[in-house]
């Protein structure tokens, strides 16, 4: 099903806003998708990553990149209008959005966890995921498809120990993308997923889990099949909107 996706560049001259994408799952999401055509917007803090990000799709796909230079935990209304405007300007149509930026921070106890740490991973991961949805979705009237994809993770749906405020901020997404989702019922093909990529060997999840064997935990690569059906018409008739990496699409 991926695989024949790919082949008729189903993506080409769709307009996709990737979160996180300096690094990671949403750096090879980003670089993947502009393959397939797409204009990919990569919205992150370090500029530095960004403009390699952006040259690297310039010079090898024919998509017309863009990027929004953005730190998550200052982000407020006033700032959220603006990359709205920005979007608008240069594309007139938002088809896609790919929420992937999260952080943890520290792993403590709630005993221990300060609260400018617990107030930054609300920020970053779910205060901004509300925000850039509020003022976005009036650029996806216009697209065909549209698809609003949250990033989810297994301790959305059952806190543990030492996980504190990121467990409470995806949990927060799960409910966000819910609420969403059923207000977005009315508009045909608005499709709205929360995904969960599980363990996947990335940066974020050897800080989380230093002791652990990276060679033993999945590539991002293996998570394309999952994004590119969440984003292509396969995925129209599905009621579903929990997506986990195992799941048969």
């Amino acid at each position: 099903m991926a695989s024949s996706n790919s082949e008729k560049n189903f993506l080409n001259g769709k307009n996709i806003l990737v979160t996180g994408a300096s690094k990671g799952i949403g750096k090879y999401v980003a670089k993947e998708l502009a393959l397939l055509g797409a204009n990919i917007i990569l919205l992150a803090q370090n500029e530095k990553r960004l403009d390699e990000i952006y040259d690297d799709i310039k010079e090898n796909t024919q998509s017309k990149p863009l990027i929004i230079n953005c730190n998550l935990e200052k982000l407020d209304e006033e700032k959220s209008q603006e990359i709205a405007n920005v979007i608008a300007k240069e594309y007139n149509v938002l088809d896609y959005v790919i929420h992937n930026a999260a952080t943890v921070e520290k792993m403590t106890n709630i005993e221990n966890i300060s609260l400018k740490t617990w107030e930054k991973i609300l920020k970053v991961n779910l205060t901004s995921s509300f925000l850039l949805t509020k003022y976005l979705i009036p650029l996806m009237d216009l697209a065909e498809m549209p698809r609003i994809i949250f990033t989810s993770s297994g301790v959305a749906f059952k806190g543990e120990a030492f996980w504190g405020a990121y467990s409470v901020s995806k949990s927060g997404v799960k409910v966000l993308s819910e609420i969403l989702n059923d207000e977005m019922d009315h508009k045909k093909n608005f499709k709205v997923f929360n995904f969960n990529p599980k363990a996947t060997r990335t940066d974020m999840r050897a800080n989380v889990f230093p002791a652990e064997n990276p060679n033993q935990l999945k590539e991002v690569k293996e998570l394309m099949p999952y994004y590119i059906w969440m984003l292509s018409e396969n995925s129209n008739d599905s009621s579903e909107i929990h997506i986990e990496y195992g799941d048969e699409l």
